[in-house]
């Protein structure tokens, strides 16, 4: 986002909450950014009564909000989850993103408390991302697909091996879900500091690859980022999937 749209944004948002914040129930509302619509901007507005159904679009001085709505009553309960409960639901560490990154256009007390809340990303949510995405193809899986000529499936590989990576990536360094739809992934990828070598360009060679060229690369990919998280995270379950990887690509 420009700066000069970063600048009306704020302003037209503050506009906005100027009229939202008078609506009996609203305890606070979060100026967002969501990077997957470039340069559109979001509202998050929190209820302490029931908030309205679904999200709204509104457009004002040239910008487009995206106006979502949350109950105080159900955010604390997802921070329960994940926090307490290492719970690794993506929406839930969105929202937790969200609140934690978001500028504060109005608040009565909720945002300071659910960012300390929140600032210590739990071991056991880390252990828990990784184990709920490490379900890599196996080589042998992509092999077949190139053989048989299903490029469409191969294709379709490539986009899970990457998010999947991410994901598990995520969690090993304990980084916040921000990103639903995976824009920017290039910068999502440089901001890792436990990560394969090269990880942005391998990532983006992923997609602009000949399909017999993505088949080892997605393997040689896979096994760094498991490697890494066995030595990290001895109990995350990478070493299994990483044995049952080398079956099938004949690493030892």
């Amino acid at each position: 986002m420009s700066a000069d749209h970063q600048a009306r944004s704020r302003a037209s948002g503050e506009r906005l909450t100027d009229k939202i914040k008078s609506l009996a129930g609203v305890r606070s509302v979060l100026l967002t950014h969501d990077e997957a619509a470039h340069d559109d901007a979001g509202l998050l507005v929190l209820w302490d009564t029931e908030p309205p159904a679904g999200d709204e679009d509104e457009l004002l001085d040239g910008v487009e909000f995206r106006i979502t709505h949350r109950r105080v009553a159900t955010v604390d309960q997802w921070i329960a989850d994940v926090i307490g409960g290492a719970d690794p639901d993506l929406v839930k560490q969105h929202l937790i993103a969200t609140i934690r990154d978001g500028v504060v256009l109005h608040d009565t007390g909720l945002i300071p408390a659910w960012t300390a809340r929140t600032g210590r990303y739990p071991d056991e949510l880390a252990s828990a991302m990784v184990r709920a995405h490490l379900n890599f193809r196996s080589s042998g899986q992509r092999s077949r697909m190139l053989e048989r000529g299903d490029l469409l499936p191969l294709a379709q590989d490539r986009l899970d091996t990457a998010r999947n990576v991410l994901l598990v990536l995520f969690g090993l360094n304990r980084i916040w879900f921000a990103h639903p739809g995976f824009a920017g992934v290039s910068r999502l990828a440089e901001s890792l500091p436990l990560a394969p070598a090269g990880l942005p360009a391998r990532l983006d060679a992923l997609f602009t690859a000949t399909p017999a060229s993505s088949v080892p690369a997605a393997d040689a990919l896979i096994s760094e980022t498991l490697i890494l998280i066995a030595r990290h995270l001895p109990d995350a379950g990478a070493a299994t999937a990483l044995a049952r990887l080398s079956r099938f690509t004949g690493r030892a």
